[in-house]
């Protein structure tokens, strides 16, 4: 059932709002604490790195190791959504709620990120939370792919209730801590995350107050819908959630991304609510209403709205066009 949907959806998907290539450090596979000359601070998320150094020694050929860091990171967020929809949500799919949200815009257009296995991590240890090896793992690969998400994810996993944290995942954490700040000591000086923020704070308030209504909209997209109808706007641990993680995304660049991916957790909380599921059920449950999913948006820095694929940059398409208005002028 997840195939059949995942192969009629993607290519669709592909084509409105394409790929892109980010993270393309490729210098970073063959040596995941060597320098680079720009965007530094990707080494904070070094888990791709890490796991393209090893298949690198195999393939010896970085661009093809990216790409296949790329297609594990999916694989790997597929399984932990089935995982979760199996162990957690029982006869309920999440993946059918998160189409409603900018969710598949942000893993294609900002496709080599580490999101894939941020959320795919997040959504395995809810899964397994009871086995302290797979909570192990996914608690390594979710801090290693984005410490500063993974302690909002733990704030959130604790005030939404999202499961009973044991006395071994706080000790999984702090060890996970430890030995991301072991090998972030071994980095030598680079511009962070916090240092390009701190220099672009304009950059970041004018990304915020630029089309504010229309990044308002893209944070859920079509999932404001049933947030509304259902009351739970007014659920007070939604609202504290829904301005804890908006306040932090409001010091990002990747407005719509940050605030989707730490929103993750806030979803996974609406959709434990038998209101929310009543009122997304009697929208969404017909097929024709499958075509909005298609129709998403997102706000990028400086408040650029970016709706998917830019066809007038592309080569063919403006071939094409000129042939058309060179067969129109002919013609008339």
């Amino acid at each position: 059932m997840y195939l059949k949907k995942v192969l009629f959806f993607t290519p669709i998907f592909l084509f409105l709002y394409g790929i892109n290539s980010y993270n393309m450090h490729l210098s970073l596979f063959e040596n995941p604490f060597g320098q680079i000359a720009s965007e530094a601070w990707v080494k904070e998320s070094p888990i791709q790195f890490f796991i393209g150094y090893v298949l690198n020694l195999i393939l010896n050929n970085t661009i093809l190791t990216y790409w296949l860091v790329v297609v594990l990171g999916f694989i790997f967020l597929l399984f932990s959504i089935i995982k979760f929809d199996q162990k957690v949500f029982v006869n309920m799919q999440i993946m059918k709620i998160l189409y409603f949200s900018p969710f598949f815009i942000i893993l294609f257009y900002w496709m080599g990120k580490p999101d894939t296995f941020t959320i795919g991590s997040l959504f395995l240890l809810i899964s397994f939370s009871s086995s302290p090896l797979t909570s192990c793992l996914a608690i390594f690969i979710m801090i290693f792919s984005h410490p500063q998400i993974s302690l909002v994810y733990l704030i959130l996993i604790k005030y939404l209730k999202i499961f009973k944290l044991k006395i071994e995942h706080y000790i999984l954490f702090l060890l996970g801590y430890i030995t991301y700040f072991i090998y972030y000591s071994q980095l030598g000086e680079f511009d962070n995350r916090y240092d390009v923020i701190s220099s672009e704070i304009e950059r970041a308030i004018d990304t915020i107050f630029t089309n504010t209504l229309a990044g308002l909209i893209s944070l859920f997209m079509w999932l404001w819908v049933p947030i509304f109808l259902s009351g739970l706007v007014k659920d007070k641990k939604f609202i504290i959630s829904f301005l804890f993680i908006f306040f932090i995304s409001f010091f990002t660049l990747d407005h719509t991304r940050i605030f989707l991916i730490l929103s993750i957790p806030v979803i996974i909380y609406l959709v434990s609510k038998n209101k929310f599921i009543e009122t997304f059920s009697n929208i969404y449950d017909k097929k024709i209403m499958y075509f909005l999913g298609l129709f998403q948006l997102h706000k990028r820095g400086d408040g650029r709205i970016v709706d998917g694929r830019n066809f007038s940059e592309s080569e063919n398409f403006q071939i094409l066009i000129n042939s058309f208005l060179e067969l129109v002028s002919n013609f008339l």
